[in-house]
């Protein structure tokens, strides 16, 4: 558990995240959206994905290719 600059909420907070042109929407465990745009988004999505946090979008994506993959 560890806290990102400027974020106010610890990495074991969050659930799940999607990102589109730097602004992230944060699911949280108390069922809150919340929205953070970092100074340099790069940084904070490396630092999600090094905490576990799942990216919805590439959780959508990998469905996907599955679901193609079976047909």
């Amino acid at each position: 558990m560890e806290y990102f600059s400027l974020l106010k909420h610890r990495s074991d907070e969050i659930i799940k995240f999607i990102a589109n042109c730097g602004i992230f929407s944060l699911l949280l465990k108390n069922g809150q959206v919340i929205h953070f745009i970092p100074d340099n988004p790069d940084h904070f999505m490396k630092w999600l994905g090094s905490k576990g946090i799942k990216d919805i979008k590439r959780q959508q994506t990998n469905r996907l290719q599955e679901e193609e993959a079976a047909v």
